[in-house]
């Protein structure tokens, strides 16, 4: 089968043997992957993981075959990215995503960027009919979206600004518009960027500003010179942070979304004094993010820029890597 493997060489399409599924788990035919920030960190080089692996986590597939019984042949699916022990002290807590033995798709483990993935089926969730496939490779980034709601309530009314509006940062300005705040204020990467302004328009900010040409003073004037209760950083960029604690409110909290590898330096004085709150937040609930799919809550097919095969996998990396891509993804 063929499969994009993060090699020490970098990225290089090989045939491997089809994976057989051991008991527990099903084999799955992969039909999409995006591509996401993550892979784009370490494709870069600044995310450090074991090499070679398959890289991809976001995914959707149907089962082939598999030995529990859950799930019938030709069943479409999606998979969280963790794979837990479910033995360990954390995940009889009930935090299977800090598993002590933990396995993660697409970094310590192969993940959706080849043609067969076996996958344990407890990790599987079915899609329904529907959703079509593009959205379903939405369903993981979705989730992740909605977690940063669980790790920090946000209550209606509250202000919040999201900096950066890239693949995770639209879906998370839509998630939290369900919140009904009072101000939603987006913070784009450059000015120029008309397509990121036009959905972050269209998916309800209230205001855009940029992260390049406008003062962090006028963004909190938004917010009569308190500033925001939450500001989410999606950025993807060390420097995402920065802006974050110049705009947030005394004892309001940020929350951290980028995985991009890079050492991030800041004022811890800065946390004391104001008194905020730094949460950070990874996977969430699959079965709310089916839901807001299955019920139009959430919009996707705006985010997708382009498809590739697996082939052009050169192609597709250098696409995403666009200041103006959003979500590139594989027809496997």
């Amino acid at each position: 089968m063929k499969a994009l493997l993060m090699s020490e060489r970098g990225l290089v399409l090989r045939e491997l043997e089809r994976p057989t599924p051991r008991k527990g788990e099903a084999l799955l035919r992969v039909r999409k992957a995006g591509i996401c920030g993550t892979d784009l960190a370490i494709a870069s080089g600044d995310y450090k993981i074991p090499k070679p692996v398959v890289l991809g986590h976001e995914i959707y597939a149907v089962v082939i075959a598999g030995d529990d019984g859950k799930f019938r042949p030709d069943t479409r699916v999606t998979t969280e990215i963790n794979v837990s022990c479910r033995r360990c002290a954390f995940c009889k807590a009930g935090l299977r995503n800090h598993c002590s033995n933990i396995q993660t798709i697409g970094i310590t483990r192969n993940g959706g960027f080849e043609e067969y993935l076996s996958i344990p089926a407890v990790n599987l969730y079915k899609i329904p009919d529907s959703i079509s496939d593009d959205q379903a490779v939405f369903v993981e980034p979705l989730a992740a979206a909605i977690q940063l709601t669980k790790m920090a309530s946000i209550k209606p009314g509250s202000t919040c600004a999201i900096v950066g509006t890239g693949r995770l940062g639209l879906l998370i300005l839509q998630v939290l518009k369900l919140r009904n705040p009072a101000l939603l204020v987006a913070v784009v990467h450059k000015k120029g960027n008309e397509r990121k302004a036009r959905l972050t328009k269209l998916f309800g900010a209230d205001r855009i500003f940029s992260s390049y040409d406008d003062d962090p003073e006028l963004m909190i004037r938004e917010t009569n010179d308190i500033g925001f209760d939450h500001v989410v950083e999606a950025t993807g960029r060390p420097e995402g942070l920065d802006l974050a604690m110049k705009i947030v409110r005394p004892r309001g909290t940020i929350h951290v979304k980028s995985t991009h590898g890079v050492p991030v330096k800041f004022d811890a004085t800065h946390v004391a004094v104001k008194e905020i709150r730094i949460q950070g937040s990874r996977c969430g609930p699959f079965e709310e993010a089916i839901a807001l799919l299955k019920n139009g809550k959430v919009r996707v097919s705006e985010l997708i820029t382009r498809h590739f095969r697996l082939d052009d996998f050169d192609q597709a990396f250098t696409k995403a890597w666009e200041p103006n891509s959003l979500k590139v993804m594989f027809d496997v």
